[in-house]
Parts: structure tokens; C-alpha cells; sequence
């Protein structure tokens, strides 16, 4: 159980894995994650499940750019066994069948909103993306992304809202979902607020025990305090209050 298959290294901070774990892959939907230690003095830490395969059982995870994992990137290896995982955790996504849904991400946000495509792909999904794949942070990533998407994705780096800021105002968009740094949601989500195009947010958030009693991954949505383990990790986006958000995830870097 949990034993680490396969490592297919990007670069030298970003690789995916691949555990076998046949509970967890017969649960996962796209949308759910994981936490995982990888030795027993580490850090619990949590990341999106990218894939998965019910019948072979094992789950996929991208390590991507995570601060204190470069080093066990370079001398972790297929064979070895991850000590603790705990999941699937979160809620699956819910994507509408022949819609036109616009991602956006940018930085390490980018890797949750994979599964997340590779599900509209499969529901006929008319797929719009605004990555910051040109940057060096997740340029590695670009072939997945191409993989997932069947529409022409929209590569940006400095103007990376604005592009997201030109499809809202000139397209017809049924759906925004959006995955980076809290202001920048904050800013489309406002956007999208004004034009009355759903959108919702996946929350990359600080966590302990996964399960809704550490308090550590707390939001404000709708005026009410939910959590980003078991409430999350995704969001209606205009009702999520991004002040607060930012504020408190001060308090954990």
C-alpha cells in the first residue's frame, strides 16, 4: 500500500507521481486531494489528485515547486513506500455537459485545474485557458495542459488577467473556474461578478489534519466560516471573501 510506482521528473522542482493505493483511486473524483507525508518527521501536505486509475489503483500527484521538497525529489525513488496518505478529501467539481468554461491559473495553481479539464474534455466542454505557462515556474506543465485541452490554450505571463479579463468581456463564457494567487482571483472574480458569469475558486490553503478540526484552512464564504478540507477546496468565487483569505494566509508563511 502506497508504494511509489513511478516518478516522471519535469524539472528539477516539479515531478509526478504515481502511488498505488486501490481505496483511494476507487473513491477519486476530479476535484478531490490528498495529504501525504513522505518520511515520519515530515510535513503533512496536501496535493490535488491529477489522475487516477480505479482499476489498476494507483492515484497521481504533481510535486511542483513546493518549498523543502527539492531535495527529496533528488534521491526519492520508485519502490519506496509513502508512510502516510490520507484521502480522497474535498469535494468533487461539478462541470455541465456541452458548456464553455474558462481556466485560469497561474503558478503552482495550475496543477489542481489538470483534472479539472480532463473532465470538461470529457463532457464535450467547449475549454478556454489562461495559464502562465511562458513563465519558467510551470512551463514544464505545457504538455500536460495540451494533453487536456482540445481548444487552443491561451498562453500568457505578465498580462495573465488581462487575457482572462478579454475573454470575459468579448466571449460568451458559462463558467470560470480559477486557481492561483488570492488577489488575482479576487480581481476576476469581481469581473465576472459584474457580467454574471458563475465562477468558482480551488483553494490552495495550509492544512494539518484534513478533516475539518485543525481550523488552520478556515474561509469566509457567503458570511459564513467553512473549511477548506471538508468544504472545499472549491468555491463559489463570488462569495468567498478574498480580504480575509489574504490576510490569514499571512499568518502561515
Amino acid at each position: 500500500m502506497n508504494e511509489i510506482k513511478s516518478i516522471l521528473k519535469y524539472s528539477p522542482q516539479t515531478a509526478r507521481l504515481r502511488i498505488q493505493n486501490p481505496v483511494i483511486a476507487a473513491k477519486y473524483e476530479p476535484g478531490h486531494f490528498v495529504i501525504l507525508k513522505f518520511s515520519q518527521n515530515d510535513l503533512r501536505v496536501p496535493f490535488s489528485i491529477v489522475d487516477a486509475d480505479k482499476d489498476a489503483g494507483w492515484i497521481e500527484i504533481i510535486i511542483h515547486r513546493a518549498d523543502g521538497l527539492e531535495e527529496l525529489l533528488e534521491i526519492m525513488q520508485p519502490g519506496e513506500s509513502v508512510p502516510d496518505l490520507l484521502g480522497p478529501l474535498g469535494n468533487p467539481a461539478n462541470i455541465d455537459e456541452g458548456s464553455t468554461i474558462l481556466f485560469f491559473g497561474d503558478g503552482a495553481g495550475v496543477v489542481p485545474l489538470l483534472p479539472l479539464m480532463r473532465l470538461a474534455k470529457k463532457k464535450n466542454c467547449r475549454i478556454k485557458a489562461v495559464l502562465s505557462e511562458k513563465s519558467s515556474r510551470t512551463k514544464c506543465l505545457l504538455s500536460d495542459i495540451d494533453a487536456e485541452c482540445s481548444s487552443v490554450v491561451t498562453v500568457s505571463d505578465d498580462d495573465l488577467l488581462e487575457s482572462a479579463l478579454n475573454f470575459v468581456a468579448n466571449e460568451k463564457i458559462d463558467k470560470v473556474m480559477m486557481s492561483g494567487p488570492t488577489m488575482m482571483m479576487k480581481r476576476l472574480a469581481a469581473e465576472t461578478k459584474k457580467r454574471d458569469i458563475p465562477s468558482e475558486c480551488l483553494l490552495n490553503m495550509v492544512m494539518i489534519d484534513g478533516i475539518g478540526l485543525c481550523g488552520v484552512c478556515r474561509v469566509i464564504v457567503a458570511g459564513e466560516r467553512k473549511q477548506t478540507c471538508t468544504d472545499g477546496p472549491i468555491f463559489n468565487a463570488h462569495e468567498v471573501d478574498f480580504d480575509q483569505l489574504f490576510n490569514r494566509q499571512r499568518l502561515f508563511v
